[in-house]
């Protein structure tokens, strides 16, 4: 097995191989944490721009590529970088620990900072099914459609306003896309399919049919899911997945599932989800032996305390099989960071979490990086102020009552105010 072979303090497989493609937005990233940038739709040089060129010779010199966030993302320096100087296990030093899936090129010129793309990664619009109340109308539709019906709030800091539409041009950079997948899917090693909602998206049937035309044997493919679809539609799709793996036009299909936590705190932070018809998809999922099955989370200040119940009925489920568990955690909003609470408040928490989690794990390992990153905060009265103000709203406009579910997190008031 050959491993990424540029061995700098802080260089990165993903930087060289990695792309995320936001259509709908013409951004491109070499990772999902960072900072994302424009390319030229026209020449769909999305992996060679001159960001992550730099990017790749700063890492070259042993440094890490650093800068000012946008209000979203963060950068090398501020998420990997700041997991391993708090003694976790980065998403960087993970990938580096998997073999395969860099550029060939490499091994060659482990210098080279223009090279092909191996893994894809793809957000081809908003179209979606949930409103996450971490996420934002760029990658949600119902909470595009929200934020239009509603208009602008602003009160103690927090402002809230729909600030994506979408572009005119859609249709056409879709179709600039699949160009480009015609000519190159079959170099992929892995393709990811994000949203949005992929199995809501007019698209997907596009890739079964690619596919089937054009068979790539050592192709990846991962789609990120709510799961929120019905039972039949998931079937569907899963039998037309499985015959491209049985007549070896693709190698492989993971679903990674989206989920943080457990109990009606998860349906609040997850608007529009029934943990009930969640659980009787992942169910049938797992009877599935030749998918790849995952979990991803999103570590917030309001999925902490929860998530040791998702544990409980992970340890169920893996019974008869291996599940994947992975975490991003919530940076931006900046009042979704658990980091505002201080470094106290979920002391209990994370010793339930890490007594449930398996021991030599990378899952455990990373999850250690986000308690000691918790750890290094202070409390922020301003960011907690505007998360009381953020969840009071959303109750004035779901119908909800969040005080309800998290009681804890109402003695703040007192604090803030």
């Amino acid at each position: 097995m050959k491993f990424f072979p540029i061995k700098t303090e802080t260089a990165c497989k993903q930087k060289w191989s990695f792309s995320k493609i936001m259509l709908h937005l013409n951004k491109t990233a070499s990772c999902h944490r960072v900072i994302d940038t424009p390319f030229d739709m026209e020449t769909f040089n999305f992996h060679n721009t001159p960001e992550k060129i730099q990017q790749r010779e700063t890492m070259l010199r042993g440094e890490w590529p650093d800068g000012d966030p946008n209000p979203m993302e963060t950068t090398c320096n501020q998420y990997c970088g700041e997991f391993e100087r708090n003694g976790g296990r980065s998403d960087r030093q993970f990938q580096n620990s998997v073999p395969g899936a860099y550029p060939e090129a490499l091994d060659e010129d482990a210098t080279l900072t223009s090279v092909d793309c191996t893994q894809l990664e793809v957000y081809p619009g908003n179209t979606c099914n949930l409103k996450c109340i971490y996420c934002t109308p760029l990658l949600s539709s119902p909470m595009e459609a929200e934020l239009k019906k509603f208009g602008r709030f602003e009160k103690n800091g927090l402002v809230l306003e729909n600030y994506y539409d979408r572009p005119t041009d859609l249709d056409s950079r879709l179709e600039r896309y699949w160009q480009w997948m015609e000519d190159h899917a079959g170099k992929l090693e892995r393709l990811h399919l994000l949203g949005g909602e992929p199995f809501y998206d007019n698209q997907f049937d596009r890739y079964l049919d690619l596919f089937d035309r054009k068979p790539n044997q050592n192709l990846e493919f991962e789609i990120v899911t709510n799961l929120m679809i019905s039972m039949d539609r998931l079937k569907d799709y899963c039998d037309k997945l499985k015959k491209l793996i049985i007549k070896r036009k693709i190698k492989r299909v993971e679903l990674l599932c989206s989920m943080d936590c457990w109990g009606p705190q998860q349906e609040l932070v997850r608007s529009g989800l029934d943990l009930k018809q969640w659980e009787e998809n992942f169910k049938y999922l797992i009877s599935q032996k030749w998918i790849k099955l995952s979990i991803n989370g999103t570590v917030s200040v309001l999925t902490i305390k929860t998530m040791p119940a998702l544990l409980g009925k992970l340890k169920e489920w893996t019974v008869d099989r291996k599940i994947e568990h992975y975490f991003n955690m919530a940076y931006m909003p900046t009042y979704m960071d658990p980091r505002i609470l201080g470094s106290d408040e979920f002391e209990q928490s994370f010793d339930e979490i890490m007594f449930l989690m398996e021991d030599g794990t990378h899952s455990k390992e990373h999850f250690q990086g986000i308690i000691n990153n918790v750890k290094s905060g202070r409390l922020n009265k301003q960011e907690v102020l505007k998360l009381l103000t953020y969840l009071d709203e959303l109750d004035n406009r779901r119908g909800t009552d969040w005080k309800t579910l998290f009681p804890w997190l109402e003695e703040y008031r007192n604090v803030v105010q």
